[in-house]
């Protein structure tokens, strides 16, 4: 076996009651666990999130009633 470094981007919609997108962001940094499990032939040693980044927001459709979770 040899050891490899991947960069996965992800995509993380929430609905929150922060009124502050700072807020949002620390606590996914600092309390939310992202989980990557071990397949047949690989096993994950570990995993950080080494970029937060926040779109737009006027680009954002605020309608979370009719959010679609898959894309």
């Amino acid at each position: 076996m040899k050891y490899e470094t991947l960069f996965i981007m992800v995509r993380v919609q929430v609905y929150t009651s922060h009124t502050q997108i700072s807020e949002v962001v620390r606590e996914v940094e600092n309390h939310s666990k992202m989980s990557l499990s071990d397949t047949a032939n690989i096993n994950i040693l570990e995993t950080e999130i080494l970029v937060s980044r926040v779109r737009n927001v006027k680009n954002i459709n605020h309608q979370h009633e009719n959010n679609s979770f898959n894309t």
